[in-house]
């Protein structure tokens, strides 16, 4: 069996923003636990809804971009095709052209649908499209 391995150089990439310890600290005071299993430990982290990709705009790390969720559920998320899927449905992630700022997010541990806001706040909204307000 042949293996060929290619390589490429590295081009200069401006690396994606981060989200700071000090945003962070917000985006917990706002959610308070994993937005898909409700665990409040120190597994959260900040789940970008819409993908900060290579060099993304500063936008991508906006209050209402960012929700949290455990380490394992952002694994599952980036990982899996289904769960992905599943999280696009409940706003934890969103596809090309959805705005953050008008697309609800699901808390499934409260059981409520939320708008979330540049400014670390959220609001109760009806669920999106006729979904189901739950799981």
């Amino acid at each position: 069996m042949l293996f060929v391995m290619t390589f490429v150089k590295s081009a200069s990439v401006k690396m994606a923003p981060i989200v700071t310890k000090k945003e962070f600290a917000k985006f917990l005071a706002r959610d308070g636990h994993c937005y898909h299993c409700g665990i409040a430990d120190d597994t959260l982290v900040p789940q970008h809804r819409r993908n900060r990709g290579m060099g993304g705009s500063q936008s991508r790390s906006n209050a209402s971009n960012v929700v949290v969720v455990c380490s394992h559920s952002n694994g599952l998320f980036e990982a899996s095709e289904v769960a992905s899927r599943a999280a696009q449905k409940y706003g934890w992630k969103l596809r090309a052209g959805q705005d953050p700022l008008t697309t609800p997010v699901f808390d499934a541990f409260e059981g409520v649908w939320y708008l979330l806001d540049d400014k670390f706040g959220k609001r109760e909204t009806p669920p999106p499209g006729g979904q189901m307000r739950g799981l």
